[in-house]
């Protein structure tokens, strides 16, 4: 799960759809008001919270003690884990990336090549891509910035990365990722996005800026994925919006099979 708090006090909610949900590891943005210790309290011993060294107060991450889990490198808008749960190894990466009207499209850019060189750098020494990127991206699944061969070079397609897992632009080569937001976007279903706009009474705008995207050896892995409307008991929806007194955005869940990985 990732879910951007905005920054509102929301343990007792956060500990229900970690329990509903069965949630195995869990993601934070905009997280300061929130008392983990107190989300701890409540799940008890099968949870504990992963404390960075302070490098990053946009994302934080809460587990089962279980799994495994590691800080590699933390940055100011992100936080870069290494899991290990059931025999699977994963690099699992948490971003909050700049947000408009303050920054656009380049100011990530800078941000999401840090992330990137970063994720390179713990693929090549852990010797496998069974890497994970989730969290706000404050940007949709078909901007520049998540497709650009520089940035986060994610293809919205399947055929696409399983035919061609890098793409070499000018002698340099760029390894892919796989967004599979649209795959899951339904009307059917009130898959809209995750955070909400209105340009007046009548006009409704969602937005898919909370997304997942993944490396090749996890494309066929994913099995579902939502955007959470109802936690037990409490909508996250209020009229036609997010509840802004929870979170003006909703949760992102995200199933993935288990089993051991092929690099």
């Amino acid at each position: 799960m990732f879910w951007n708090l905005k920054k509102n006090a929301n343990e007792n909610l956060i500990a229900d759809i970690i329990e509903e949900q069965n949630i195995d590891i869990a993601l934070f943005a905009e997280y300061l008001s929130t008392d983990f210790s107190t989300v701890t309290d409540i799940l008890g011993d099968e949870y504990r919270y992963c404390v960075g060294y302070g490098g990053c107060e946009k994302i934080s991450l809460l587990a089962r003690t279980s799994i495994q889990v590691s800080v590699r490198r933390e940055q100011n808008r992100y936080v870069i884990y290494t899991c290990e749960v059931d025999g699977d190894k994963f690099i699992i990466a948490g971003a909050h990336l700049p947000a408009n009207p303050h920054s656009g499209p380049e100011e990530r850019k800078i941000v999401i090549r840090d992330l990137i060189q970063d994720v390179n750098m713990l693929e090549k020494e852990m010797k496998h891509y069974n890497t994970i990127i989730i969290g706000d991206f404050n940007a949709s699944p078909f901007d520049d910035e998540l497709v650009a061969k520089d940035a986060f070079n994610a293809v919205l397609y399947k055929g696409v990365i399983m035919q061609q897992e890098s793409v070499t632009v000018e002698g340099k080569k760029y390894r892919r990722f796989y967004n599979p937001m649209l795959d899951y976007i339904s009307e059917k279903n009130e898959i809209y996005g995750s955070l909400y706009y209105s340009s007046g009474a009548t006009t409704l705008y969602w937005y898919c800026y909370d997304q997942i995207i993944v490396r090749k050896p996890l494309v066929e892995r994913i099995r579902d994925i939502s955007y959470c409307r109802k936690i037990k008991s409490r909508r996250l929806i209020k009229d036609v919006a997010p509840d802004k007194s929870i979170s003006d955005h909703l949760p992102l869940l995200v199933e993935i099979e288990r089993g051991v990985c092929n690099a």
